[in-house]
């Protein structure tokens, strides 16, 4: 009997176990598996800074159906990334959108930390040196400060009508996710790039954020609150981020 036992055991297919994190290399692309407990369904997206898809499930125990349906999806996913527009670095000449003001940005011997200037016909220019790389990267510097201040106002102004005070405001960088709040530690990250949405949109992100504080979930009661909070009718802002939010991706 054991035998047998030991040849049906055998001839059973052999079961992978996932984990979030993992890694699988496709060949023409890496797939990587995520788990995010807010999530209704299984859900596909292609990472605008790395190429690679990342599919994520609800639960660990899905994520076998998940790396499923990615495979499924393969042909889908070659097309996306081929027609995945590569972000464009921050360089002189280029326009961007800051808390609502159209910015140009312009290259000036010298100034080693960017500043915003505005011209005698209103409109502004963000001004820095260096090479390639480096004024790339004292732009993205001067954007993430600006990201934590204006971050850090709306925040507090929002959690004083809560009566919270003290809330610590942290930036991240990440696609698919504009921002997340721990309530038992008065903890709120958001993505930096918001910055260069408009500025309602960024208002309701902090609105949305700070009403975590009260309600953890996405009840009614939570939304009624991000309404109070934001002072008005937050549906445009919150599909501005749906329909818009890939394009803050497009620079790097």
């Amino acid at each position: 009997m054991s035998g047998l036992v030991s040849a049906l055991l055998r001839s059973q297919p052999r079961v992978t176990v996932y984990a979030p994190g993992d890694v699988i290399d496709c060949g023409d692309y890496r797939l990587r598996l995520k788990v995010n407990a807010r999530a209704r369904r299984i859900s596909l997206r292609i990472d605008n800074k790395t190429g690679d898809a990342v599919v994520t499930a609800p639960k660990p125990r899905q994520l076998a159906d998940a790396v499923d349906f990615a495979r499924s999806r393969h042909d889908w996913i070659l097309k996306t990334r081929r027609g995945q527009a590569q972000p464009q670095p921050f360089a002189p000449g280029l326009k961007l959108l800051i808390k609502g003001h159209e910015v140009t940005l312009e290259a000036r011997d010298g100034v080693i930390t960017p500043k915003a200037e505005q011209g005698e016909d209103g409109t502004w220019r963000l001004v820095s040196s260096g090479d390639a790389a480096t004024y790339a990267r004292r732009i993205e510097r001067y954007l993430r400060q600006q990201a934590m201040k204006t971050f850090e106002a709306e925040t507090a102004k929002y959690a004083a009508l809560l009566g919270h005070s003290g809330v610590k405001v942290s930036l991240f960088d990440a696609k698919g996710r504009w921002g997340s709040c721990t309530p038992a530690r008065k903890a709120i990250r958001y993505s930096w790039r918001v910055i260069l949405a408009p500025k309602a949109v960024l208002s309701y992100l902090c609105a949305h954020e700070v009403a975590h504080l009260k309600h953890a979930d996405h009840s009614p009661k939570f939304w009624t609150q991000v309404t109070a909070l934001y002072g008005g009718d937050y549906k445009p802002a919150r599909a501005w981020l749906k329909k818009q939010g890939h394009t803050l991706f497009a620079y790097q």
